[in-house]
């Protein structure tokens, strides 16, 4: 594919567009878009649109947005007059030179591409992840990374058709958007498209498919890959996995299993096991990365401070379960925040806005969640104390930076910190 010297259609208006878009204009890029509902009629010769016709032999490629199901009728025509569909992941990979690992699974999948990119990158690995994660995958073009950790939904792997990967990762599968897919069946069969073209090809032992595929697994507490056993490698009440003489904390067999998979890609990079559990520690106790601090008559408080864009906000709320009551604000950035609207809306009960930018925020936001405005954290938290209740998850996570506030996003996490300890010390 010729990127540069190609015109393209692309058809939505989500994230796939915004970020299809704008790498179109930067680059100087040929391209159109339009919506499905937009679309009155498709001949050999012309798409017919409400308020535009577009000439078929003027566009190269098609780009759809994964929200888009491939049983769309207007889809469904352009397949059969011919048009060439293809992906912003195809797009990446045909101008790309870093080395892609690709992951899917039901669940899981934001968490151990971080995790892969995090551990990789403490090893002097340049990475990214990107992807289904909430980073376009179009930011791996910014630099020069040895490795892009892409994940990829079952949406998007339905109108993938090549798929160049170094590594692929099936992670779990369960019953999951079957009201597109169908069943079970198909949607495993889609999953298992991310193997094509892939060097390297790793599965969950718990899948039928297994069989195929080099595989990962937890049993009997502990470790295995490729049916053999990781050496010295085992957890313990499901709290911690020690090695060797050394013990590493884990919140469930849930995080050991994307543990076992991110293992199993590691050693084919050339990682040992000691380097990887490491780093793994390291990264669990980062502060002001997700910090759950303390925990209070039932409500867990979490100190995210280093969370400085809208991307990193979004990553740590869909890292936690139960009603959050999340704060936000600082020195506004000028960045989409379209990406924390869903998760928003799903995960948190109350919006704490705070600072001088909160109504900026505010506007920058399409949110449904119930909003309250704060000039500043002290206000923030003497409001947070008065209507949490057991079950509760207090999460600061700016989605901005700092400095209309404070210093840095350590000065900002410590006082967070600091007015909480305070709190829980007086009532104890």
């Amino acid at each position: 594919m010729n990127v540069l010297d190609s015109s393209f259609l692309i058809i939505g208006e989500g994230v796939t567009y915004q970020h299809c878009s704008n790498f179109f204009k930067n680059n100087q890029i040929k391209y159109q878009s339009t919506t499905t509902d937009n679309i009155i009629n498709i001949s050999n010769k012309e798409i017919i649109c409400k308020n535009q016709n577009i000439t078929i032999d003027t566009i190269d490629y098609i780009v759809v947005s994964p929200g888009i199901s491939p049983s769309n009728n207007a889809i469904k025509d352009l397949k059969k007059v011919g048009c060439k569909i293809t992906t912003d992941i195809e797009i990446v990979q045909s101008l790309s030179r870093s080395k892609f690992i690709c992951v899917t699974g039901t669940n899981g999948k934001t968490s151990t591409v971080n995790l892969i990119a995090d551990i990789m990158n403490d090893n002097n690995l340049k990475t990214i992840a990107c992807g289904n994660n909430g980073v376009s995958v179009f930011e791996s073009l910014l630099g020069e990374y040895d490795y892009v950790v892409l994940e990829l939904s079952s949406y998007q792997l339905e109108y993938i058709t090549t798929l160049n990967s170094y590594i692929s990762v099936v992670l779990n599968i369960s019953p999951d958007h079957l009201d597109r897919h169908i069943n079970l069946e198909n949607y495993l069969e889609i999953k298992l498209k991310i193997f094509n073209d892939s060097k390297h090809k790793i599965i969950s032992k718990d899948l039928n498919h297994c069989h195929d595929y080099s595989t990962f697994e937890v049993r009997d507490s502990r470790f295995y890959s490729n049916d053999v056993k990781l050496k010295d490698l085992s957890i313990v009440d499901d709290s911690y996995i020690s090695y060797q003489s050394n013990s590493y904390p884990i919140h469930g067999i849930h995080e050991s299993r994307n543990l076992c998979a991110c293992i199993s890609v590691l050693r084919i990079i050339g990682l040992s096991l000691k380097d990887i559990l490491e780093s793994f520690s390291r990264r669990k106790h980062l502060e002001h990365r997700v910090e759950e601090f303390v925990t209070f008559n039932d409500i867990k408080f979490i100190n995210d401070s280093k969370s400085t864009n809208a991307d990193s906000t979004h990553n740590a709320l869909m890292s936690i379960k139960g009603n959050i009551i999340l704060i936000m604000g600082g020195d506004i950035k000028t960045m989409s925040y379209d990406i924390l609207n869903d998760s928003i809306n799903e995960k948190v009960k109350k919006l704490i806005l705070i600072g001088e930018n909160r109504e900026l925020l505010n506007k920058a936001l399409r949110v449904s969640s119930k909003k309250v405005f704060c000039n500043s954290l002290e206000h923030a938290t003497s409001y947070i104390f008065s209507v949490m209740s057991p079950g509760d998850t207090i999460l600061m996570s700016p989605g901005t930076s700092s400095y209309c506030m404070y210093d840095n996003y350590q000065q900002r996490g410590n006082h967070f910190k600091e007015l909480i300890n305070n709190y829980v010390s007086q009532k104890n």
